[in-house]
């Protein structure tokens, strides 16, 4: 008999700004927070409908509970962590991984995966991109990286 699949889930979900060269501030961060909150609420909302057959309600819900959200919004590369580290209730081993409708489909996490890249991940990136604009229209000063090879600063945002 097989063993089923024992690991936690990491979804890193970024947008490349290694061109700004500051700590996202403002509209730019409070968009990129309100995205990270409402990407955890449809993982959430996603994490539902499980059967337990015969199993105490007090032991059942662990993994929707145990998704968990962690931002990192200094420079470089900003991202959103998603983990989920729930840890069976008989065995506390991890299990999130092997999480899945029925026997033999698409873990549950493959599938949260590509809803955050398809449907929320692109709405972020637009969003956070008309933030910086607007900061920069607004006169709000924003660092950029020097090109080192000549003395001219860019600032190139795809909207």
């Amino acid at each position: 008999m097989s063993r089923r699949n024992e690991f936690d889930v990491d979804i890193i979900s970024s947008i490349d700004l290694s061109h700004i060269e500051q700590r996202l501030e403002g509209a730019a961060l409070r968009v990129f927070e309100d995205s990270g909150r409402e990407m955890l609420k449809a993982i959430k909302d996603q994490w539902v409908g499980w059967k337990y057959v015969g199993r105490d309600p007090a032991t059942v819900g662990n993994s929707r509970r145990a998704w968990k959200h962690q931002i990192q919004a200094t420079e470089g590369v900003r991202t959103i962590e998603f983990t989920n580290k729930a840890r069976s209730w008989d065995t506390n081993e991890s299990y999130a991984g092997d999480v899945s409708r029925r026997r033999g489909a698409t873990p549950e996490w493959e599938i949260v995966r590509d809803n955050l890249v398809e449907n929320y991940i692109p709405v972020m990136i637009s969003k956070v991109n008309e933030a910086l604009i607007h900061m920069l229209q607004a006169g709000r000063p924003v660092r950029l990286r020097e090109n080192r090879q000549s003395s001219y600063r860019t600032l190139t945002i795809d909207a």
